[in-house]
């Protein structure tokens, strides 16, 4: 898989039974051409509240078209509250689902309110290899403060080497001072089941010590996330 970032594409044929594609990297300004048999069109999403004609219900949108809500996920207009893709925020099903969750707890007459944290919410890219993580990325965590990093390849533990995933592996980031894991992230086999533990470890106690509070199977992939956690170290 090859990825080329900062290019844009400038125009698309067909050419003997092929796709072709070229594109401009934005840098350089370079221009580059690629052929394919087929090409798949990815450029996000908007937003279609302007088919829902929300502004019916005086119901307000941001800049994008998306439905503007409030910390609780309360719109603009008292008692109408919204989630999902609509609110232009995490647009994966599973956050989906958590925010109908949170909006039903709202509005079934429960006086305590609770925010959503999203730094949360785990996400995937269902490719090969397959790709998983949640949390802050190493750059930004910097910015908050003093952290220390984890990076494991999958051979370092005895299932990633009978996989024989070699380019496989797993990153930590994790807060100095009170080792509170601020983001994780896998590359490689089963990638979206080993992130589960990490969530779960980040939405109760947060320090990355509770993952060695269990035993983990031996040999089973799961040993990968708790030996990341074990290299901790400043980053480079």
């Amino acid at each position: 898989m090859h990825i080329h970032v900062d290019t844009e594409v400038t125009s698309v044929w067909k050419d003997n039974g092929q796709v072709a594609v070229a594109g401009q990297d934005r840098n350089k300004g370079e221009q580059q051409e690629f052929r394919a048999q087929q090409i798949m069109v990815a450029t996000g999403r908007r937003s279609n509240a302007d088919l829902l004609q929300v502004e019916n219900a005086g119901i307000e949108t941001d800049s994008r078209g998306y439905i503007r809500v409030k910390e609780y996920l309360e719109t603009n207009v008292p008692g109408i509250w919204a989630l999902g893709d609509a609110i232009g925020k995490q647009m994966f099903k599973h956050v989906a689902n958590r925010e109908a969750r949170f909006a039903w707890h709202k509005d079934s007459q429960n006086e305590e309110k609770v925010a959503l944290d999203y730094a949360l919410s785990p996400h995937a890219v269902f490719t090969h290899p397959q790709i998983a993580s949640i949390g802050l990325k190493e750059a930004e965590a910097k910015q908050r403060g003093e952290i220390l990093v984890g990076r494991t390849p999958y051979t370092s533990v005895v299932k990633g080497i009978a996989l024989r995933a070699e380019d496989g592996f797993a990153k930590a980031v994790v807060d100095a001072e009170s080792r509170e894991i601020l983001g994780f992230h896998i590359i490689g086999p089963y990638a979206l089941i080993l992130i589960q533990e990490v969530s779960d470890v980040m939405a109760t106690d947060g320090r990355a010590g509770a993952v060695s509070f269990g035993l983990h199977i031996h040999p089973a992939l799961p040993e990968l996330v708790a030996r990341t956690l074990e290299t901790l170290a400043p980053p480079e």
